[in-house]
């Protein structure tokens, strides 16, 4: 037998060392990030509606317009559209860009469409109301993850929003598990009055 200090001083001077190994994004769960992850552009990217319904100009609502010509629709996965007059408005969809020129989204819900016009039918509102404003969670270069995070369902999407397709991970050690006893006899035997069927090592194996 050795001291325990001795022991120690074995194990400490023969440690582990991940390596970095880049593995799909489908299969890192669980696994522990070998490097930190960026942004690679602001996120959200751009003044991004948040709810369906109108986007119109603050200025011109504040001015006493509460009457808009719908000029046209922005949907989700559309190019910019402008709004060239302050006194139209474009009808938006949730994840579409804001319209240029309208700093305000106002609900389907609050509203009345008839005839080609939407009224607002609020009495007060305040500039970027249902906009999800660009960088607002991120900017670009901003550090999202760092290095030796577990990576778990969250970090996932974020990672792939981050076009992170292969994901450098550290990676997993392997283990022996050895018991050692005259007393002990494998699972598949019958002992004698004297042994015992061997468990710690599945104990082990499950604690692992």
């Amino acid at each position: 037998m050795i001291p325990v200090s001795v022991a120690s001083d074995l194990i400490d001077a023969h440690r582990w060392k991940p390596e970095s190994e880049l593995l799909p994004l489908g299969k890192v769960l669980g696994r522990v990030l070998a490097e930190p992850v960026f942004a690679d552009r602001d996120l959200p990217p751009y003044e991004r509606v948040a709810m369906d319904g109108i986007a119109i100009s603050y200025t011109a609502f504040e001015s006493g317009i509460n009457l808009f010509r719908v000029a046209g629709m922005a949907s989700a996965g559309m190019a910019a559209v402008q709004i060239s007059d302050h006194s139209d408005c474009m009808e938006v969809m949730t994840g579409a860009i804001l319209p240029i020129g309208a700093d305000v989204v106002v609900r389907y819900e609050d509203i009345t469409i008839e005839g080609g016009y939407a009224k607002v039918n609020l009495n007060q509102l305040h500039q970027w109301m249902n906009i999800h404003r660009q960088g607002s969670d991120a900017r670009s270069a901003d550090q999202l993850l760092q290095l030796g995070l577990m990576i778990g369902s969250a970090e996932i999407p974020l990672l792939a929003s981050v076009g992170k397709a292969m994901v450098a991970v550290c990676s997993l050690p392997r283990t022996a598990i050895i018991s050692t006893g005259d007393e002990l006899v494998n699972i598949n035997q019958v002992p004698l009055d004297h042994q015992i069927r061997i468990s710690n090592t599945y104990a082990l194996q499950a604690g692992l």
